[in-house]
């Protein structure tokens, strides 16, 4: 089955990019295809001005690690580690110093600094949420892709975090696909997801 039918999409540096579309439309699989965890079976991608077809997985993994961030739809927290530690694993796996402190930092920015040593079994669903965020963050990548960010938050949460994110325009560029038309509409672009084709949509 063709999921993706001849799509092309440049977004520039520190641009803000919403992609909306019905359930199964392809949206999640285009956003794994953008960051590399997938592979395209016909057309190139290139990530950061990076072609990507010629990197081994382990080439691709080292080119995210540090320049990269990803919030997935089902969070991919390590159930082991509490919420600071799932925070902190990017930075330790990588070598980048102060983990500690920035991890800290960084769930202070999704309103959880009174959850830092609570197991994911231990947070709601919009908490586990705000620490994939967080972990995702941590490392001032260059580029976030988000998938459904704020789909389990409460609508007053919600808000802040697409402030946080939209605050990120210029110095981070984000990715992002959500159900949530009115988020979609405060990015800068809005691409509608039908068919399996890209349609640009002039935003308000």
């Amino acid at each position: 089955m063709v999921i993706l039918k001849g799509c092309s999409l440049r977004v520039e540096p520190g641009q803000s990019l919403a992609i909306v579309g019905r359930s199964g439309s392809g949206k999640s699989t285009l956003l794994a295809l953008m960051a590399g965890l997938d592979s395209p079976t016909q057309g190139s991608v290139e990530l950061l001005g990076q072609p990507l077809e010629p990197l081994s997985e382990d080439q691709r993994a080292r080119l995210r690690a540090r320049q990269v961030g990803f919030v997935f739809q089902n969070f991919q927290l390590m159930p082991g580690m509490n919420a600071l530690e799932n925070v902190m694993m990017p930075l330790e796996l990588f070598g980048m110093g102060q983990a500690v402190e920035r991890a800290t930092e960084a769930l202070a920015q999704v309103g959880l600094s009174h959850r830092l040593r609570h197991s994911p079994s231990a947070l709601s669903g919009g908490e586990q949420q705000r620490v994939a965020l967080a972990r995702a963050l941590v490392t001032q990548p260059r580029i976030l892709f988000a998938d459904e960010p704020t789909g389990n938050l409460d609508e007053t949460t919600a808000g802040q975090i697409q402030d946080l994110l939209l605050g990120l325009q210029g110095s981070t560029g984000l990715i992002l696909v959500t159900h949530d038309r009115a988020f979609a509409g405060r990015c800068q672009r809005q691409l509608d997801l039908h068919e399996g084709r890209l349609w640009e949509t002039a935003n308000s």
